[in-house]
C-alpha cells in the first residue's frame, strides 16, 4: 500500500475548508474525483498500482468526508468552482481528471468550464444515462433515488451493523469485505460507545444526487481534451450506450473494465492499467 505523503485541508475562497489525500509521484499531476457518498481515500489502492508515475490528488468534495457541508448549491457546477479554487489554493496548473459516478459529473461540468485547466478526462462507471438522454421516467427515479439518501441512518449501534446495512442496500457494487472495512475505517467516525457516524451528510448527498436529471450534452460539446469513458462491464451502462455518449465528445473512446461500480476498489489495478495507457497514449507520459 502506497503510503500517503500528505493529509491536509485548505480553506477555499467561498469558505469551504477542503480534505484532501496527495501521493507523491514523479510524472504528471492526477486529480481523483470521488463518487455521492464516497471519500478521497477510496482511490488509494488505484493510486498504489499506479506505481508512482503519477503526482495524485483526492480531495473529499463539498458534503463528504472532512470537508464542510456548506449551504448552498450542490449541483456539478458548485463542485467544478470548488475544484479550481482548490486547484488554486495547492499549486495545480493542470491535471488529468479521474472522475466516478458524482465526481464524473463534475470533471464533466469543470472539463467544459475550465478547459485549459484539463490535460485529459477519465469518467469511471459513468457518465449516467438520465445525464444523457434524460425522460420524464428517469427524472423520477432519478429523484426518488435522491430522496431515499435522506433515511440513510446517521448513526449507527456498531460497525456491524453498518457493514449490515452497506451489504443490503449496495447489493450492486461487490466490493468485498476489504472494500467494506476500508469504507468503515476511513468513511465513518467511530465513537466512544462503540456506534459509528458515516462522514457524508445525507441531505447533501440527495442535493447533488437530484443533478442526476441536468442535462449535460451542451458541456459535453465545449471538452477540447481527450475523454476516456472506463465502462464497468456489469455495471448500468450497455456497451451501444457508452458508444453512443462517447459521440458527443470531439475526441472521446471507451475501455471495458472488468467491475459493477466501484472500480477503484474491485478492479484497481485495471483501471490503474487503463488510465496509464490513455495518459501515454495522449501524449501526457
Amino acid at each position: 500500500m502506497s503510503v500517503l505523503a500528505q493529509v491536509d485541508a485548505v480553506v477555499l475562497p467561498n469558505g469551504v475548508e477542503m480534505k484532501y489525500h496527495e501521493w507523491a509521484g514523479e510524472g504528471p499531476t492526477i486529480l481523483f474525483l470521488h463518487p455521492s457518498t464516497g471519500y478521497g481515500r477510496m482511490w488509494e489502492w488505484t493510486v498504489d498500482a499506479l506505481d508512482g508515475r503519477f503526482h495524485a490528488y483526492a480531495p473529499d468534495q463539498r458534503g463528504h468526508g472532512g470537508t464542510s457541508r456548506p449551504d448552498g448549491s450542490y449541483s456539478a457546477e458548485a463542485y467544478a468552482d470548488d475544484l479550481v479554487s482548490f486547484m488554486d489554493a495547492v499549486g495545480i496548473s493542470r491535471a488529468i481528471i479521474v472522475g466516478h459516478s458524482l465526481g464524473g459529473r463534475v470533471a464533466q461540468v469543470f472539463a467544459a468550464r475550465y478547459a485549459d485547466r484539463v490535460s485529459a478526462l477519465v469518467l469511471v462507471a459513468s457518465p449516467h444515462l438520465s445525464n444523457f438522454y434524460g425522460t420524464r421516467d428517469s427524472a423520477q427515479v432519478v429523484l426518488r433515488n435522491a430522496a431515499a439518501t435522506l433515511d440513510h441512518p446517521e448513526t449507527f449501534a456498531s460497525k456491524d451493523e453498518a457493514l449490515a446495512f452497506m451489504r443490503a442496500n449496495w447489493p450492486w457494487s461487490p466490493e468485498g469485505e476489504h472494500a467494506l472495512e476500508h469504507r468503515i475505517a476511513h468513511n465513518f467516525e467511530h465513537h466512544d460507545d462503540g456506534s459509528i457516524s458515516p462522514r457524508y451528510d445525507n441531505v447533501r448527498v440527495a442535493q447533488g444526487l437530484a443533478h442526476l436529471s441536468d442535462d449535460l450534452r451542451p458541456y459535453a460539446a465545449q471538452v477540447s481534451c481527450p475523454v476516456m469513458i472506463v465502462r464497468a462491464t456489469s455495471g448500468n451502462l450497455p456497451a451501444d450506450k457508452a458508444e453512443a455518449i462517447a459521440k458527443f465528445w470531439r475526441d472521446a473512446r471507451v475501455v471495458d473494465v472488468e467491475g459493477r461500480y466501484a472500480l477503484q476498489m474491485e478492479s484497481p489495478v485495471a483501471l490503474a492499467n487503463a488510465i496509464a495507457a490513455f495518459a501515454s497514449q495522449a501524449g501526457l507520459q
